[in-house]
């Protein structure tokens, strides 16, 4: 993945939603969260246009962002435990404090995303560019899982 650019989520195949489209789908998703699933509905932004996106302290438990294009979203102190953000673009997006426990970040694009005290505990990272991510730690990494194709930042490789 070239790190240079926005990445292949940029295309027409994205679908755009409104700013009362994401308000009204997270109150249906905390309702759906606080439900155990009885009542509201799942957040779904799979292929999503979310560029620069405010989603700071929602709970966005098991949401779907896959393949959703997140340049530059505001994720701080967001709940994203057991979300499915494969191939999701989330350059530059600020994940200060979130809960990424058992999330699925495989192929994603971190370049510069800010990971400062974020929560990894068994977040999926195989496939993931993490190039010049900041906040990362070493203790952050060996939480998660990744390998011989994740792309950390120089200052953690070993």
């Amino acid at each position: 993945m070239n790190d240079d650019t926005e990445g292949p989520n940029t295309s027409s195949t994205q679908r755009e939603i409104s700013p009362a489209e994401i308000k009204e789908s997270l109150s249906d998703h905390a309702k759906w969260v606080r439900s155990g699933g009885r009542e509201g509905r799942m957040s779904d932004f799979q292929k999503a246009h979310l560029k620069g996106a405010v989603f700071m302290g929602a709970n966005l438990r098991q949401a779907n962002f896959q393949e959703a294009y997140l340049y530059g979203a505001y994720l701080k102190k967001t709940d994203l435990e057991n979300a499915n953000l494969e191939k999701a673009n989330l350059r530059g997006a600020n994940l200060r404090w979130a809960r990424l426990k058992n999330a699925n970040l495989k192929n994603a694009n971190l370049v510069r995303a800010d990971f400062q005290e974020a929560d990894l505990e068994n977040t999926q990272l195989q496939g993931a560019n993490l190039k010049m991510a900041e906040g990362l730690t070493q203790e952050q990494i060996k939480k998660a899982q990744v390998d011989e194709t994740t792309v950390l930042p120089e200052y953690l490789q070993t």
